[in-house]
């Protein structure tokens, strides 16, 4: 063929032409059925034309006189908290309890919601703690839609104020600037974990509540007073107790709050531990002859059989050979 010439109707009818690609899908054979994709419906923020400003602050709802019955199932609000709490649960593999769970909190929490509301911790905490709810991933979600308002006291908060409750006001003033020193670190210190911080209150607390109806500052506190209460501990309650005092009186002194360590040079000493010894045979006899019920007499009859020699003596090792009967 020559250059330029259009090929023949002959020609192309020889020729195989390339197959075009289909790009929908074939339909399916008799006796199979489709599956229908299913459909995803994605909820925004709800949007508001006009809203009035409120005239005074937000008054606090009570949650707990709502009805779960009568929570609205069909408000805007509810529809864009479940799509937010659908994404969390396919991100963070929250189970199908939880999902329903989280999906009833926010019905009740929600209802008659209007937008610039906020909800408190201290307003749903009660009410779906009560209904065996999940209070944490309800909060979750409320925090993700930006509505949420976390007001409740740290736990370290109430437990510091319980423990220093009934000390002198300026002796308390003092152990708690330790305490938050212990637990948050200073200038030369690394914070501590929360539990020694916690023991360390604890052991000390005796003391200050002590002197607490006799001084009012810790710079009154002499060190004929810290040995005398020293006297009154033994073991592991005397060493807890002259630790923390020594770390508290060691940071009022560095922080200028006392002029004399009055716990300086007290040594804490080591633990004596006494050493075990078998009890005598008459001993256990005894114990035997008191005991009234098959417990205390079976662990008589075992403190008896454990002794040195014991296996030798069948006789006084039997079962039967205590009053009572055998097990």
């Amino acid at each position: 063929m020559a250059p330029g010439r259009a090929p023949s109707p002959a020609l192309l009818r020889g020729t195989a032409l390339p197959q075009r690609i289909s790009s929908h899908r074939p339909a399916p054979r008799q006796g199979t059925r489709s599956i229908p994709q299913a459909a995803t419906h994605v909820a925004l923020r709800p949007r508001t034309a006009w809203r009035q400003l409120p005239l005074f602050e937000q008054v606090p709802r009570d949650f707990g006189r709502l009805d779960p019955a009568a929570a609205d199932l069909a408000g805007p609000w509810l529809a864009w908290a479940k799509h937010l709490a659908h994404q969390l649960a396919e991100a963070r593999g929250w189970g199908r309890g939880i999902r329903f769970a989280v999906n009833r909190g926010l019905a009740i929490v929600l209802t008659g919601y209007t937008e610039g509301d906020v909800i408190r911790h201290s307003e749903i905490f009660t009410p779906l703690r009560a209904l065996d709810l999940r209070v944490g991933h309800v909060i979750t979600v409320l925090e993700e839609m930006g509505i949420f308002r976390d007001d409740e006291e740290p736990f370290f908060e109430r437990w510091l104020t319980e423990r220093l409750d009934g000390i002198a006001p300026g002796i308390a003033a003092e152990a708690e600037r330790w305490t938050r020193v212990l637990r948050d670190g200073g200038p030369r210190s690394l914070p501590r974990q929360q539990a020694t911080v916690r023991l360390y209150l604890n052991r000390a607390r005796p003391a200050l509540s002590a002197w607490s109806n006799r001084y009012d500052h810790l710079r009154e506190v002499t060190r004929e007073d810290v040995l005398a209460h020293a006297k009154t501990l033994h073991g592991h309650h005397r060493m807890d107790e002259l630790v923390a005092l020594r770390s508290l009186f060691a940071r009022a002194k560095r922080s200028g709050l006392i002029f004399r360590n009055p716990a300086s040079r007290i040594k804490v000493g080591q633990i004596e531990y006494s050493m075990l010894q078998p009890l005598a045979p008459d001993q256990i006899d005894r114990s035997v002859a008191t005991a009234t019920t098959p417990a205390p007499a079976s662990s008589s009859l075992l403190r008896r059989c454990t002794q040195p020699g014991s296996l030798r003596s069948p006789p006084s090792c039997s079962t039967t050979s205590t009053s009572g009967t055998a097990a």
